[in-house]
């Protein structure tokens, strides 16, 4: 819109927006979207740093734990990979500090820090305290878990093509039916198949969130959305 119809087009009750908040605001999408990817290991030595400015026993701990950065990187990339601000990241260090003494694991470690984070990261999912919530039907979700294997990228459900195919279906239809209800829900299951999940469902609903029942917050009510079912649920 020429900027000279600006004042007619807001007497009319119409929002102007300028072009230049319009380019910012799809730039902060795109870096939002993508800041996994732009996280380089020179970023996650300044992030180190700089707690070790303010909470120099919680960094002296993260380097006797052996992790090295790039071990830190994968795991902070994988946060923001799924929306999840890292700025709470002595308590982040603290939980890889931890964890590391068992495991270098970056999928078990992110995990780790997901549930340490997950009253909070389940609460920005919470308007008003209320959780809207898909699960998985209960013979559905143990052949998932009975699917699990493990491997270098991560692990997957070893499903059958027509079955995974079947599970996006049922996953993108329920997701579908709470969204045109004007809800962002969420989908809620077991600990272990969580990350597996994500990555299979990512495919098709890029931004439905994947919990796992770890981490919900005991100060939110659940509100139940929608069950995902097969029938036969045979995996």
């Amino acid at each position: 819109m020429p900027a000279e119809f600006g004042p007619q087009a807001e007497l009319a009750g119409a929002t102007v927006v300028d072009r230049g908040s319009v380019v910012t605001a799809h730039m902060a999408e795109v870096v939002r979207n993508n800041a996994g990817r732009l996280l380089s290991r020179q970023d996650v030595k300044m992030l180190v740093d700089a707690v070790r400015a303010t909470d120099p026993v919680v960094a002296d701990e993260f380097g006797a734990a052996g992790l090295s950065l790039a071990e830190a990187q994968r795991v902070l990339q994988g946060l923001l990979e799924e929306v999840v601000p890292i700025r709470d990241l002595v308590r982040i260090l603290e939980v890889l500090s931890e964890r590391a003494r068992v495991t270098k694991d970056p999928e078990v470690l992110t995990e780790a820090v997901r549930v340490a984070l997950g009253p909070w990261i389940s609460a920005g999912y919470a308007p008003e305290g209320k959780l809207p919530v898909l699960t998985l039907e209960p013979l559905l979700e143990h052949a998932l878990l009975e699917s699990l294997r493990p491997s270098e990228a991560g692990s997957y459900l070893a499903l059958e093509p027509e079955v995974a195919e079947r599970l996006l279906a049922e996953v993108g239809a329920t997701a579908t039916a709470v969204e045109q209800q004007g809800r962002q829900p969420v989908l809620v299951c077991a600990a272990p198949i969580r990350p597996a999940l994500r990555r299979l469902v990512r495919n098709v609903n890029a931004g439905l969130p994947v919990l796992s029942y770890l981490e919900i917050g005991r100060q939110l009510e659940l509100e139940s959305m929608g069950v995902v079912s097969l029938v036969p649920a045979t995996v």
